[in-house]
């Protein structure tokens, strides 16, 4: 499946969805999945962070404008307007493509690809990208659906197939961890996250109020129960 013109397509998109006034059970699924990110990886004091498909900006809940440079980067210039205006503090708002990041070699501190590898045409180009982006000893984190069925939807406009959701790939641990591998990165940690069990009957939304630490520990209880969690994330090292 080849997307034409992806950047004109995304951009589009952009008009149509809204990342920031989303529904309540979702809020729910992205302030976990960042919890999560900012647990794995422990914040510095002046790191400069790249959020690759930075969408509403969810990551602002978990950094300090005055402290840490946070660069959100988008196809779209919509999200990216929306979410400058939200903030109080100064961020680095970019229009980029992770394909061709409009950065120096070894920018960046942390850089966070989160629900977007499973969108890109090739996935090794884009993590190859980053890996030049990112400072030696820097961090970074991809999260991706974990294990996903890929269906296929009539297109009105084409009358061909077109993917769910416009996901490309399916990936488990090994797939996702052999593509980190390949663009010269290091794994450090693996992790599932959001049991697709457990919000069947809405648990996050449930356990809003339980901090992060007690609510990890009942949703990796229900990974072990059934292997069936939304995201599998990985933390790598340059």
């Amino acid at each position: 499946m080849q997307l034409q013109n992806h950047i004109e397509h995304y951009k589009i998109d952009a008009e149509y969805f809204d990342y920031l006034e989303l529904d309540k059970f979702t809020v729910q699924e992205i302030r976990r999945r960042y919890e999560e990110f900012f647990h794995l990886y422990r914040l510095k004091d002046n790191d400069k962070i790249l959020e690759i498909g930075a969408g509403a900006g969810f990551a602002l809940n978990h950094l300090k404008t005055n402290v840490h440079q946070y660069f959100p980067l988008d196809i779209s210039t919509h999200n990216l307007m929306r979410v400058r205006e939200k903030t109080e503090g100064t961020i680095y708002p970019i229009s980029g493509d992770v394909f061709n990041l409009p950065f120096p070699s070894e920018s960046f501190d942390f850089i966070l690809l989160s629900e977007v590898l499973e969108h890109l045409n090739d996935p090794l180009m884009a993590l190859t990208e980053i890996q030049r982006v990112l400072k030696p000893g820097g961090s970074f984190i991809v999260s991706v659906p974990y294990n996903e069925v890929i269906t296929y939807q009539m297109c009105i406009h084409c009358n061909k197939p077109t993917p769910t959701n416009a996901h490309l790939h399916s990936f488990d641990e090994n797939k996702l961890v052999n593509f980190v591998k390949s663009a010269g990165l290091t794994p450090v940690t693996t992790s599932k996250c959001l049991n697709k069990a457990a919000n069947r009957i809405h648990f996050n939304l449930i356990t809003k109020s339980l901090p992060f630490p007690l609510w990890k520990m009942f949703d990796k209880m229900f990974n072990g129960i059934v292997d069936k969690a939304s995201s599998i994330i990985v933390l790598a090292k340059k």
